[in-house]
């Protein structure tokens, strides 16, 4: 507690610019003190967390719900092949925008607008549906404010979500717009290949017309020229047609043998290090099984090669194995070589002597009239004419029965269930709210109750406090309230000069003698629960400082006895003080750590065996300046106030009026220690008359009786 009192002194001390305020930041929070407020006051945070609670589930229970079912579609980007031997053709990419293309179409106006249609979904009220055909615009944008669709991360699942207020309602129009998806999609595949049908169609019959022409045209040629020929060609040009193919083929066979042999020849002098795929390509039935024997050992060898290492024996006899394989592979690819040479050789040849016989044949045809070349160049021109007229009539019976034979990109993978639970008002969501706010709003308010506060006492001009302190007969004696006569001993009571140890003894008997006192008075002041912070009492009056200094003490160590913190604020300018007396002669306190700049570990102690923490207003040389300092010491007592349970504050006698004002406003009770023979003065009597007038929490007076020892049977309490 003593940390926690430092702690909030320096933060005092930043505030109003004392000496240590450069060596310090000035947004110091003691969370020791907030935490302390917090579970002090623990139930009212208890009580707004349960009103934002219970707002949240009242809401919750009276908020209109809105159920909202899913049905998972699939899309599909691969071409189907009805016809053929596969379903589906090979994949080549899909483009970025197509699947974001798609999961738009099925909120599109088109789509939604068949789901009214479908649904009847105009009569709906829902949906703004009066039954009215104007209204078909309308309804289909209401339903596409309830309907959305989202794509399943980076895949082709699209959720088709729709939002109503029946749950049957959702998930019946949530298979309706995944329907409606798929019928749209279907169609509009089928418009795309009506069109192109439409498009070749409106070309097929002239293309025919002009095939016919062209073989009409060769016929008239031949007639007219008597061209000969053997089954409708000439047989100068089936010659040289047959000796071209011979020599094309010849040709060939020589390029792939030679091709063949490079490639062997190759891969005999890679000397078995790295074949990669290109022993695909060489046709072996010897060089296949040890393809596989060198794909088998390779495998194991990779599947043992984390687990074992590359020194385990099993591991040596298997790179054995694969460079004995590589090996046999490197030998029977050099004898293919050998092989393929002679191929090679032989398939030249003969690509040389059907090269003659070509040359000789086309010498031939080119001896030919010139009718012959005009008769291929319109053979030629009859031919890529057929040719086309073929390949559009083959297109066009295709489009024809692709318009028929279309399969969606899309399939319902998980229809809509009927939901169970409302998607809106979200109860957790609602609830963590409230629970937020209610605690943000408790602990605001906690801390706001719990704040250091003054009184509502009035603004008091000190020259009438002044007034009011210095007491001269009035003409009517008004009667004053004593609360409690207490026996202080004769040396404390009658003001005689005393060492700090003599007055400490005189304090503790004091404490001993006056406990059943002090619990009856106690009894009549304001109590812990009838205050939000801490009770602040404070006094003041005539009798001895000591004597003020005694009830002080022993206030706050009857309200201690159980335990509670309980600060003791010592502001008594008298020679005998509590600070003096129970700490020491040189005490320092609050104005030393502001005027001198004495560090706060150094002022203020906690009793020894109590739960009361002592803290002086100044030491002996600046008490002559505790009454122009009120205003710190105020401040500073609502700094450190929420570490405490009860503040007991001494003014102690003849209290300056800038004192009593700047305290006065913090105090819960505030009580006026009277000498028991002078209780009956009029001058008193009229000086508690006048504060209590100004002062609302002015509790009464406490007489004090000298007594040579303070005991149980001297003390009498009055009402």
């Amino acid at each position: 507690m003593v940390a926690t009192l430092s702690g909030a002194l320096d933060r005092r001390l930043l505030s109003v610019g004392g000496p240590m305020a450069a060596d310090a930041p000035s947004d110091m929070v003691d969370l020791g003190v907030v935490f302390g407020l917090l579970l002090r006051r623990w139930w009212i945070i208890a009580l707004v967390v349960a009103v934002f609670l219970g707002g949240g589930l009242a809401y919750v229970a009276v908020a209109t719900k809105i159920y909202s079912a899913t049905t998972r579609v699939l899309l599909d980007p691969r071409d189907k092949q009805i016809v053929g031997t596969d379903l589906t053709g090979p994949s080549q990419g899909t483009p970025a925008g197509w699947i974001e293309t798609q999961v738009d179409l099925v909120t599109a106006f088109a789509t939604l607008k068949n789901v009214v249609l479908d649904e009847n979904l105009i009569d709906d009220p829902e949906f703004g549906g009066t039954g009215q055909p104007a209204d078909l615009d309308a309804v289909v944008r209401s339903l596409a404010e309830h309907v959305r669709a989202e794509r399943t991360a980076d895949t082709y699942v699209v959720d088709v979500i729709v939002s109503s207020v029946s749950a049957q309602k959702a998930a019946r129009l949530s298979l309706a717009v995944a329907e409606a998806f798929i019928q749209s999609s279907t169609e509009a595949k089928q418009n795309t290949a009506r069109q192109a049908n439409d498009l070749i169609l409106r070309q097929v019959d002239d293309l025919k017309a002009k095939a016919r022409e062209a073989d009409q045209r060769v016929q008239r040629y031949r007639e007219e020229h008597g061209l000969i020929q053997i089954d409708g060609k000439p047989v100068d040009e089936q010659t040289l047609a047959q000796l071209n193919e011979a020599n094309n083929a010849a040709r060939l066979k020589a390029d792939q043998s030679e091709e063949r042999w490079s490639k062997i020849d190759a891969l005999s002098r890679t000397g078995g290090n790295d074949f990669g795929a290109a022993l695909d390509n060489v046709d072996s039935g010897v060089l296949g099984r040890l393809k596989l024997e060198l794909a088998i050992v390779q495998k194991q060898q990779a599947e043992l090669a984390d687990t074992l290492g590359s020194r385990h024996p099993k591991m040596t006899a298997l790179n054995a194995e694969v460079e004995r394989t590589r090996g046999l592979i490197v030998q029977e690819l050099k004898n293919l070589s050998a092989r393929a040479k002679i191929d090679a050789d032989l398939a030249r040849s003969q690509a040389a002597a059907t090269a003659t016989a070509l040359a000789r044949a086309t010498q031939q045809v080119n001896d030919s009239s010139q009718a012959s070349v005009e008769l291929r160049e319109l053979e030629g021109d009859a031919a890529i004419r057929r040719d086309v007229y073929k390949a559009f009539v083959s297109r066009a019976q295709e489009t024809g029965l692709q318009e028929n034979l279309q399969v969606p990109d899309v399939r319902v993978i998980s229809p809509a269930q009927v939901p169970l639970v409302a998607a809106q008002p979200k109860k957790s969501v609602i609830l963590a709210l409230s629970l937020i706010g209610g605690l943000g709003c408790g602990i605001s308010l906690a801390l706001y109750l719990g704040r250091p506060r003054r009184s509502e006492a009035p603004d008091i001009p000190p020259e009438r406090i002044e007034k009011v302190l210095s007491p001269s007969p009035p003409e009517t004696l008004p009667a004053a309230e004593i609360i409690a006569i207490l026996p202080v001993p004769a040396p404390l009571a009658g003001g005689a000069h005393l060492t700090p140890a003599e007055a400490a003894d005189g304090m503790a008997d004091f404490a001993e003698g006056a406990a059943d006192a002090m619990d009856a008075l106690l009894a009549r002041l304001t109590q812990p629960q009838e205050t939000d912070g801490p009770v602040v009492r404070l006094l003041f009056g005539t009798a001895a400082p000591g004597a003020i200094a005694s009830i002080a003490a022993g206030l706050a160590g009857a309200v201690a006895r159980d335990g509670a913190e309980t600060l003791l604020v010592d502001a008594n300018a008298g020679a005998i003080n509590a600070g003096t007396a129970l700490i020491g002669p040189d005490v320092l306190g609050v104005l030393d750590v502001e005027l001198d700049g004495v560090p706060t570990g150094n002022i203020g102690a906690r009793l020894a065996g109590t739960s009361v923490v002592l803290l002086p207003a100044a030491s002996a040389d600046l008490r002559h300046k505790i009454a122009a300092h009120g205003e710190r010491l105020a401040e500073t007592v609502e700094d450190v106030a929420d570490g405490f349970a009860h503040i007991v504050i001494d003014l102690g006698a003849a209290c300056p009026p800038e004192l009593f004002q700047a305290l006065s406003p913090l105090a819960d009770d505030v009580l006026m220690v009277v000498d028991a023979a002078e209780a009956g003065r009029e001058d008193i009597l009229s000086m508690f008359d006048d504060l209590q007038a100004l002062v609302p929490n002015l509790r009464g007076m406490i007489a004090v009786r000298a007594v040579p020892v303070a005991v149980a049977d001297s003390v009498r309490t009055r009402g």
